[in-house]
């Protein structure tokens, strides 16, 4: 009877081991093994988010090196960590392209959502544009390539670096 169940336990064992996904890398882990995020994970690196990367249930927007390379204006400031301002506005950026829970372009397709961004902010992707576009029709850009799993998310290559735009408000006259 023991060896009847130990044979069970091990057939149970080798079934759990070949069920698991193929994706056992986390979203940073899974960029930094890509060659077409290298310059991302260097301004990840740079401005210490990594952590925002490997927990939670995210999808990021990750533009490409391509993309980075074209970004007006170059990526320098992105790179430089060790100035406050630039670290602070390059954390905004990249917070902002990162949603909360797990979005395909499939899930997405044919439907405007609007989704909360890590950086605390509502950003609009356009599912019934092709391709679908993500941000703002001027600051926004427009996926490039297949979505990447990983183990807590999804990363879906865009052709540029999103920039949240913020409604300007005119202030009432005081009375």
């Amino acid at each position: 009877m023991m060896k009847k169940t130990a044979q069970f336990l091990a057939v149970l064992a080798i079934g759990a081991l070949t069920a698991a996904p193929a994706f056992a890398a986390n979203v940073y882990e899974t960029l930094k093994g890509n060659p077409q995020f290298s310059t991302l994970t260097k301004i990840i690196e740079a401005n210490d988010l990594k952590f925002r990367y490997t927990e939670g249930s995210i999808t990021v927007f990750a533009p490409t090196d391509e993309a980075l390379a074209a970004q007006p204006g170059g990526i320098d400031d992105l790179l430089a960590g060790d100035n406050p301002s630039n670290k602070e506005n390059a954390r905004a950026l990249l917070l902002y392209s990162i949603v909360s829970g797990r979005h395909t372009p499939a899930t997405l397709e044919g439907k405007v959502t609007e989704a909360t961004t890590l950086q605390r902010g509502k950003v609009r992707i356009d599912g019934t544009q092709s391709p679908i576009h993500y941000g703002s029709e001027q600051f926004g850009a427009n996926v490039s390539g297949e979505a990447i799993e990983a183990s807590n998310g999804v990363i879906i290559p865009i052709d540029a670096l999103p920039i949240p735009v913020f409604d300007e408000e005119t202030p009432s006259a005081m009375q």
